[in-house]
């Protein structure tokens, strides 16, 4: 349990590189790439959980066409983040044809290494507001490989033995109404469970407070220049004002990630703020009941908080061959009936695309990809606070759900924390 749980913080932080390691030797060569013959391209990925699947899928577009050949590069324990930077640094157009790399500062890191996405298919089927992570000098410079969610986790069955519609709750108010009536449920013990580890009680969260405000750059910006503060960001202020509201429903975070999940699956916690990846070990608790994931209403928010764990990048020192042919092998496992059941049955990735069969995914990954589909999504924003602070962060709502602190004293401490940071 403790290792899946350092998997979640470090992919669902997107802080730490998410990624697994791969081959030091990997290449990328052509056989022609003109006159009929056959062209070949590298892919280096960095989830060594899919590599088999990933494997299997390049087998299969290999046999379904005669101009390219896929081979899917060794996966290892060592850095990916190195090993890449140390490819290109070495000899660029022997590095992987096709690799990932997450948006942000490490999209930025190996821009100049890619070629931006050109007469792909798949692009016209990236989902409203994914595109972000991958955009440079108005151009598209990866494809999302997959996103992941979280928000309210809740308790279908026991929603509808209370008379509570999910979908009806719209803001705080809504969600204290539901919260009495889930009181009154023998073996409930708090209707919403928050987890303790820093990125849970934290990071998390308060994701809405800044992810609501569709210019919140624009306010991470203003407290990186110590120019605001949390109290005057209005959705920030907003955000505060509904948590604290319902404070009193919740287990105030006290319980360890494992326990938070196994509280939920024994019926201890109506709902459960938490993301998709929780459903392996709902399914390991053995829930009996149906499930499901909705919106964390704070201030009005209807959307889940969704973020695309990497882009597949392609290498711009390959020769324009093998550029196209890495295209027509991603518009393959994207867009092609064959490659989409590799894509979501196999790899048992959540489509950032529309027009994707996800009935195989757990309750979870559906629901993410259906707020995904219907662009109801905030992004990560998360991603733009202070390297380092989630931890301080996480230790101030410590002291608020401890009464040390009451709401407007904690903005406060936060503000501090964040200025701390950024000296």
């Amino acid at each position: 349990m403790k290792k899946r749980l350092l998997t979640i913080l470090l992919t669902t932080s997107f802080v730490a590189s998410a990624l697994a390691g791969c081959s030091s030797s990997s290449t990328s060569t052509s056989t022609g790439g003109t006159g009929g013959k056959k062209v070949t391209i590298t892919l280096m990925q960095n989830k060594v959980e899919i590599q088999d699947q990933l494997e299997a899928a390049a087998t299969a577009f290999n046999k379904s066409q005669n101009g390219v050949e896929v081979k899917i590069l060794g996966v290892s324990g060592t850095d990916y983040i190195g090993n890449l930077q140390a490819q290109f640094a070495s000899t660029p157009e022997k590095a992987a044809t096709i690799f990932t790399a997450q948006g942000g500062a490490e999209g930025e890191r190996f821009l100049k290494f890619m070629a931006p996405i050109e007469g792909s298919k798949a692009t016209e089927k990236i989902a409203e507001g994914l595109k972000a992570g991958a955009v440079a000098d108005g151009k598209l410079y990866g494809l999302p490989t997959t996103v992941e969610g979280f928000g309210l986790i809740y308790n279908k069955t026991m929603f509808k033995a209370a008379g509570i519609d999910a979908a009806a709750i719209k803001n705080v108010d809504d969600l204290i109404a539901a919260c009495k009536k889930l009181q009154t449920v023998k073996g409930v013990v708090n209707p919403i469970g928050f987890a303790k580890e820093s990125y849970f009680q934290f990071m998390h969260p308060f994701n809405v407070a800044f992810a609501t405000d569709k210019d919140y750059m624009t306010q991470v910006n203003k407290l990186n220049k110590k120019e605001t503060t949390f109290k005057d960001i209005p959705s920030v202020k907003k955000f505060a004002e509904d948590f604290d509201k319902l404070k009193g429903y919740t287990n105030k975070a006290m319980d360890k990630y494992d326990d938070q999940v196994a509280g939920f699956a024994s019926g201890k916690y109506a709902m459960i703020h938490q993301g998709n990846w929780a459903a392996g070990m709902i399914a390991d608790d053995k829930a009996t009941f149906e499930y499901g994931m909705m919106p964390f209403p704070m201030a009005g928010n209807d959307s889940l908080s969704v973020g695309v764990a990497s882009y597949f990048r392609i290498n711009k020192a390959a020769s324009v061959d093998q550029q196209k042919a890495s295209i027509k092998f991603l518009d393959w496992l994207i867009t092609d009936p064959s490659g989409q059941d590799f894509y979501v049955n196999k790899l048992k990735f959540i489509p950032p695309y529309t027009g994707l069969n996800t009935d195989s995914l757990d309750p979870l990954a559906k629901d993410v990809s259906a707020f995904t589909t219907k662009a109801k999504t905030l992004p990560w924003a998360l991603v733009a606070f202070p390297s380092g602070t989630d931890q301080p962060f996480a230790d101030q709502v410590q002291k608020y759900y401890a009464n040390k602190l009451d709401i407007n004293q904690l903005l406060d401490e936060l503000t501090k924390v964040w200025a701390s940071a950024i000296k």
